[in-house]
């Protein structure tokens, strides 16, 4: 089954190659970045390789954006198959919780909770559309309460919520047939992750490209690495 996928921050790294790997496979990719300039890279690959990308504006953390996003996807393909909430930031690798600004957790989280939220709320109703609909949200092991200590403290508070939100929309979702399911992708060799990563790009995307492309019957709600499951 060829897929229509919906990748956010997909201009470079992760998000770039998970997308590009799944053209490879066949698969319609909806490349997305805040400056629609830094598309230009994908757009030559997926031209020179003949794949079958496009490539929109979108801004996770503008509501305007989003909207603008669903009624240009809604108008062209009338449905999308898989979305991939990939984009994210992390700007406080060296802060405390208790000496935190505030600004900087209200930044954070407009992008890494707010925006996976919004686009699940305003693309569910052509996800319903697909026979097989899938969420994917890029997560961390930073957000597992089982293992949570400190450092990067509006990070990790970020990527537990937003596995609270994979829960309840997988919940909520289910009847339609849709699944939701949190990626830890692992700790990437990326502009985020650095250059002391333990993973590069190449070994990351299996694991992603697997929950993007599950079977009818696959899980849901569940947390995986590497296609198998791990611990809240």
């Amino acid at each position: 089954m060829q897929r229509i996928i919906l990748i956010t921050g997909s201009n470079k790294g992760l998000g770039q190659n998970v997308g590009l790997e799944l053209c490879r496979q066949g698969h319609i990719v909806i490349f997305t970045s805040r400056n629609i300039k830094n598309l230009n890279q994908t757009k030559k690959i997926c031209k020179d390789e003949k794949l079958n990308g496009d490539f929109y504006q979108l801004d996770v953390g503008n509501l305007t954006s989003i909207n603008n996003l669903h009624k240009a996807i809604k108008k062209k393909y009338r449905k999308i198959d898989t979305l991939i909430n990939n984009a994210g930031i992390l700007i406080d690798r060296s802060d405390k919780l208790i000496s935190l600004q505030e600004k900087k957790m209200t930044q954070v989280f407009q992008t890494n909770v707010l925006g996976p939220l919004r686009m699940i709320q305003k693309f569910s109703d052509v996800l319903k559309k697909s026979s097989n609909g899938i969420i994917i949200n890029i997560s961390s092991v930073l957000g597992q309460l089982t293992d949570m200590s400190s450092g990067m403290p509006s990070y990790r508070i970020s990527k537990c919520a937003l596995n609270a939100i994979t829960k309840i929309s997988s919940s909520e979702l289910s009847s339609f047939g849709i699944k939701v399911n949190s990626v830890h992708p692992g700790w990437v060799k990326t502009d985020m992750g650095g250059s002391n990563a333990s993973i590069t790009i190449k070994e990351a995307i299996p694991g992603i490209v697997w929950a993007a492309t599950l079977e009818k019957n696959g899980p849901t709600g569940k947390f995986f690495f590497n296609k198998k499951e791990i611990s809240w």
